[in-house]
Order: structure tokens, then sequence, then C-alpha cells
């Protein structure tokens, strides 16, 4: 019998960010399999002192799991790699990282201050783009077109495992609490209810999507669950309100404003369909996987990294980002087809069944045995 890994996962733990809820549900996975420690990462207090500590500690186990996007590691390319690298320098176990994000290559040098050449100095260009992910033993990332764009940049493929997204196990919800949830927030008896689930900002394809209900016979509600992240993305929101009353949605445009995680399910089951539309394949999307649990009905954008999760469980209508008229007739033929909404939602359940959090534990701890024993 294999004996049980020491794992020191460095991530997020506080509300608002689905990768510190996605985090906690691997962590719980794994622990039938590893002993995990969660070592706190807490983005906008970072400081040399806290990260020599979280080093330390990741030190102290047989492997080091890094969650990792970019935001997680300071506000510009200096500050990113000071901390970076002082994390990576400072760890003595054996790094995974996590790349939850993967944005497109950038400049090979920064234009710019004394800041700009600061982080020149400090190759910060080709940490952002190779070095994060050239440094670990291994990375994991979502899709095979994350691993495809990293090994185009040089990062050796055999270091580059993909893992999809574990889907969390659906959470029963009862009709009354659905009820409730449609009168706090005046859902209208007897009308379709499109709903997005997750931040509130500018790089979603919201604006389209409301266009496209606009012009639905029915007059169903378009549900933003969910609010702005960051006080920069509140004027999103006023937008957005102006756009629908441009358009005659303004009493059918509703903002819950953050979520606590036990209403999640229950606003999603509060959808008749569910609506992914982001606009950007640096990311697999959380809310997507959140949704998918529950078993809805998903309409989402036709991504790169989308396209593979349609291509596993057949269990999406993908709709090109910007083509408004695609996203209307796709939400027409949904509402008004009972036999593909109910495809929709046995492809979920099928496809959740399958790739649920055990199985994505189950791929990361063999990615750890075998960090663990080139390590050796």
């Amino acid at each position: 019998m294999m004996p049980r890994l020491r794992v020191g996962m460095y991530a997020t733990v506080g509300p608002r960010c689905g990768i510190a809820d996605y985090s906690r549900s691997l962590a719980g996975a794994l622990a039938q399999h590893a002993d995990v420690t969660i070592v706190p990462l807490r983005p906008g207090s970072l400081n040399p002192l806290r990260t020599l500590v979280a080093s330390l500690r990741l030190s102290r186990q047989d492997i080091a799991h890094v969650q990792h996007t970019y935001s997680f590691f300071g506000v510009d390319p200096l500050t990113y790699t000071l901390f970076l690298r002082l994390l990576v320098s400072r760890s003595r176990a054996p790094l995974v990282l996590t790349a939850h994000t993967v944005r497109d290559p950038g400049p090979v040098r920064y234009a710019g201050g004394l800041g700009s050449r600061l982080a020149n100095r400090l190759d910060a260009p080709a940490w952002i783009d190779r070095e994060t992910f050239s440094r670990p033993k291994a990375v994991i990332v979502h899709a095979a077109y994350h691993r495809d764009r990293l090994v185009a940049r040089g990062v050796p493929a055999e270091r580059v495992h993909v893992i999809p997204p574990g889907i969390p196990p659906r959470i029963p919800v009862d009709p009354s609490e659905i009820a409730a949830f449609r009168d706090r927030f005046a859902l209208r008896p007897g009308h379709p209810v499109i709903g997005v689930f997750g931040f509130l900002e500018a790089s979603k394809r919201v604006e389209t999507l409301l266009e496209a209900v606009a012009a639905l016979d029915g007059r169903p509600t378009l549900l933003l669950a969910g609010g702005p992240r960051l006080p920069s993305h509140e004027a999103f929101r006023h937008t957005l309100r102006q756009r629908a009353a441009e358009h005659g949605m303004a009493e059918r445009l509703v903002i819950t404003g953050y979520l606590e995680a036990a209403t999640v399910p229950v606003a999603l089951e509060a959808m008749d369909i569910v609506v992914v539309p982001y606009a950007t394949d640096h990311g697999m999307s959380y809310s997507l996987h959140l949704a998918l649990g529950q078993w809805r009905p998903v309409v989402a954008t036709d991504l790169p990294t989308l396209r593979e999760v349609q291509a596993r469980g057949e269990c999406l209508r993908l709709v090109p980002p910007a083509d408004g008229a695609a996203w209307q007739e796709t939400l027409a033929q949904l509402l008004s087809s009972g036999s593909e909404h109910a495809r929709l939602v046995t492809s979920a359940r099928a496809y959740a069944a399958r790739e649920g959090l055990e199985t994505a534990a189950l791929r990361t701890v063999a990615t750890y045995r075998a960090v663990r024993e080139v390590a050796r």
C-alpha cells in the first residue's frame, strides 16, 4: 500500500472567489487519498514575510501545490515577479502549479518608466509568459487548449497535465426554496427565466445576451445572479441598466448582487436556462461547472475551452460570442422545445457523474505521485 502523501495547497480562502471555492472542494475530495494542508494565499495583502512563511509551510510537505492565477501575485508585472520568484526560490518541496488562467503571450520587454525598467531587469516578461510554468515540476491546466498554449511558448510538454475541473455534487433544492427565491427577487410567475451566475464584468457578453433576450417572445426575465467583484466593475452594472431601459427590459433585468454559497443552487434551479457568456479563452468557467453539477441546461459561448467540455459530454449548446441573432435563435428553440431542454439536463447529469470531484482528485493524486517519483 502506498503511503499517504502530505500536500500543502497554497490557495485563496476568502469568499467571492471561484478558485477558492474550487480549491476547497478539491481539497475535500483529495482528503480521501492524501493529507492536505491549506496554506492561505491572500491577494491584495502580499508581503515578503508572508510569502516566506508560506514557502516554509509548503516546504514541510511532500508536494507543494500552488493554485495560480495572475492577479493572486501582484497588481503589476514587477510585484508579480517579485512575489512569485520569492515563493518558488524558497519552497523546497516539489512544486505543482494549477494554471487556472493562461493568457496570450505578452511583450518581450515592457515600455515605460522606472517600474517597467525594473520589471525588465527581473525578467518579468519571461516570468509571466514562461518561467511561471517552466519552474514547477508539473503544471495542471483545465483544457488541452491551455496545454498547447504553454507548450508553444517553451514549457516542456511532459510537465503539463490536463485535468478538467471536477464537477461538484448536486445539492438538492426544495421547491419552496425556489418559490421563496423568486418572490425575493420579484421573478414573475409564468415567465421564463434566463440566468447568468457569476461576477458581473464587461469581459462577459452580457450586453449581447440582453439584446437577444429582449427580442424573445414570452417576455422572459434576464436574471444576473451575482454582482460586481471590484469597485471598477460597478460602472458596468449602470451600463446594463441603461441598455435594459433602451430595449424595454427595465422591469425584466434582475441583478441580485453577491449570493451566499447556500443560495447559489437555489438561484441556478430558478433559471429555466443557464447562460455562460464568456468572451475570452483565458480560463475555464467555474460557474459553468456549478451549473452542470445542478444538472441545468446550459448555453455557452463557442470558445476553444468550452468546445472541449462539449466534446466530452455533449452537455452544452454553443453560440458564437458576438452573434446576437444566434443567441436569440438558440434561446428561443430551448424555450419552445421540451425535448432539447430535457436532453441537456440528462447530458449534464451524466457528465457530472463521470467528471466529478473524485475523478479530478484521482487524476491530481496521480500527478502528485509522478512528481514525487521524479523528485526522488
